[in-house]
């Protein structure tokens, strides 16, 4: 029997990658979810896939996104049980090169938008929720980079890392609201951010500006020789662990940050 029905979820950056297998996963267990995405094509029809849910298209990083999604989800199903904080991009470059553009959209959001959320969902929780309450899911997305850093990410480490403070502060904070609050940090995952090229980056494009992506089939090579499993880890590996912090078997963990990286520790 699914496991989720009645829960209402939000996964932002849904459209697409491990947010869009997420939203599969857990519409698979009986949740409605809302898709966030700043691309609508892509969190229209991945809305459109599932039996229960909505699309709501929105910038993350527009200081007002937040509030405004936040309150959609709760306004048109009438609470909210499961936040997903994935959205979420890359940009590289080493630290003489860095700059201020680069750094300041890293951290937006990495941290400030899972912030912006957490905030308006944690007003609406004041008023809404305490211990009697049904357990609630908070899952933040973290990476390796966040917690052991890496060449030429000095800013996706910096905004992964403050995702493990978010996460661990506010499992103090609201298990008075019922409220389990984890992190989840992947390691190297197949999407388009780890798409393989010979000899130059791919592009993606974010925000109508073309932005670097992918590893090389060396770089590929390497993570896979560095995992005992030999491999690196489809989206569907990555919403599966996910969908683990969401599901009620995992309500005795909070202020976790769960490693699934194929067991590469570094």
């Amino acid at each position: 029997m699914p496991n989720l029905t009645n829960k209402i979820a939000l996964v932002t950056g849904g459209g697409r990658g491990i947010g869009a297998a997420t939203v599969r996963k857990l519409a698979e267990a009986g949740a409605t979810v809302v898709v966030n995405d700043l691309d609508a094509e892509e969190a229209e029809a991945v809305a459109a896939s599932i039996p229960a849910g909505m699309a709501h298209v929105a910038d993350l990083t527009d200081p007002t996104a937040a509030d405004t999604l936040v309150a959609a989800a709760i306004d048109t199903y009438g609470g909210l049980d499961i936040v997903v904080n994935n959205a979420g991009y890359i940009w590289h470059s080493a630290i003489h090169n860095m700059t201020d553009e680069q750094w300041d959209a890293m951290l937006d959001i990495h941290a400030s938008a899972q912030f912006r959320v957490l905030r308006a969902y944690g007003r609406w929780l004041r008023g809404n929720a305490d211990q009697a309450s049904p357990m609630r899911k908070v899952v933040n997305i973290s990476s390796t980079m966040g917690l052991h850093g890496g060449p030429t990410q000095l800013a996706y480490a910096a905004g992964k890392a403050a995702v493990v403070g978010i996460t661990r502060t506010l499992a103090k904070e609201w298990g008075r609201f019922n409220v389990s609050v984890n992190a989840v940090a992947f390691g190297a995952i197949e999407t388009r951010l780890t798409s393989p090229y010979e000899k130059e980056p791919n592009i993606s494009i974010v925000k109508g500006q073309p932005r670097k992506v992918g590893l090389s089939t060396q770089q590929l090579e390497q993570a896979k020789q560095a995992s005992p499993l030999a491999r690196l880890g489809t989206a569907e590996d990555a919403a599966n662990a996910i969908y683990l912090m969401c599901i009620p078997e995992s309500d005795w963990i909070t202020g976790e940050v769960i490693l699934a990286s194929g067991g590469v520790r570094s």
